[in-house]
């Protein structure tokens, strides 16, 4: 056997034990590790994500290291095979480069995922998916922009004018969405700091109450009562004052003055409306008081208090003055007003 065909079939041997190992780490990976993690959602999806790019890494670091040992048995006059052979380990090199990449994009990629399925879906608002989804892309190209970098750096190629343009691109695309960018890091900070869910009543500091409807990556949509969307920026909202009604609890404390020309029977006046809180099913048991605030000889005002969920005041409060103003004629009291203080 000639010394040359016996380094041929040793190469041929390496490279078969290099597909082997490749086969044998991708079983290991689907089926070996999956099952071992299996009821771990977030480490299933990355070892999902990042097995091509495993295997990947395997195969050419394995190429890299059967180059080592047979790269100075190849000996060839052509001037192209030699410049290509006198590269292959720099064009080896970057494959590595980029599985290492697709690796690291996969793990991004994973977590991603499963922020999605099991935190995104909890907090019942659109700014996860659309901030988690520009994150992904992102990361991704800083990813792959390291890589490319590393890979022309290796080839020496000038890349201070790439990273140059890149930071200039950067800059400018920075100060022209800054108003987007300010947006979307309120819209972040509203998920960590929950200051209000959908579904919540709010007040901003300009006067407008509504329910959340939507958080979004850039703004929050409020229903108001007459039925209109109020649309405000994320970054707005970080920098007023908001009252939530909806927090701690959704009840909300009600206080109406009521004006009577002539007190004749105060017990009985605060028995009325005593029996008329206690028969609405909307107000909470025992949050109802009733207290004599003002009297002179022309009027005399109590004050009701009741407690109600925010999502019933107005029809608690428009029952309320109704039933009161009915037993009133009744009882022959004279009533001036009913207002909610």
């Amino acid at each position: 056997m000639t010394e040359t065909l016996k380094n041929n079939l040793l190469t041929l041997i390496y490279f078969l034990i290099i597909l082997v190992i490749c086969f044998i780490v991708k079983w290991f990976w689907e089926n070996i590790l999956t099952k071992f993690l299996k009821g771990r959602e977030l480490d299933t999806k990355i070892l999902k994500r990042t097995g091509k790019g495993i295997v990947s890494f395997v195969f050419f670091s394995g190429i890299s290291i059967l180059w080592e040992r047979t790269s100075l048995l190849i000996k060839t006059e052509n001037l192209a095979l030699t410049k290509f052979l006198s590269n292959l380990p720099k064009i080896i090199y970057s494959f590595i480069v980029l599985s290492i990449a697709f690796v690291i994009s996969g793990i991004v990629d994973g977590f991603v995922e499963w922020y999605l399925e099991e935190v995104a879906k909890k907090t019942k608002t659109k700014i996860d998916e659309e901030f988690m989804g520009l994150f992904k892309r992102v990361s991704r190209i800083i990813i792959f922009f390291i890589a490319v970098t590393i890979i022309l750096n290796k080839f020496n190629q000038p890349i201070t004018s790439i990273l140059g343009a890149a930071g200039i691109a950067s800059f400018a695309i920075a100060f022209a969405a800054q108003d987007t960018l300010s947006n979307m890091i309120s819209g972040f900070f509203i998920i960590i700091d929950k200051p209000f869910k959908i579904g919540d009543r709010i007040r901003l500091s300009t006067g407008e109450i509504g329910e959340v409807i939507e958080i979004g990556m850039r703004r929050t949509k409020i229903l108001s009562p007459e039925n209109n969307i109020v649309i405000v920026s994320n970054s707005e909202i970080a920098k007023t004052r908001i009252v939530n009604f909806g927090f701690p609890d959704t009840k909300i404390k009600i206080r109406l003055k009521i004006g009577i020309q002539n007190l004749k029977d105060k017990e009985k006046i605060k028995e009325i409306l005593l029996e008329i809180c206690k028969n609405n099913l909307y107000i909470i048991k025992d949050s109802y008081e009733v207290y004599l605030t003002e009297f002179s000889t022309t009027q005399t005002i109590f004050l009701l208090s009741f407690s109600v969920d925010y999502k019933y005041e107005m029809e608690v409060i428009d029952k309320i003055i109704e039933q009161i103003n009915k037993k009133f004629e009744q009882e022959k009291f004279e009533l001036i007003f009913v207002k909610k203080e």
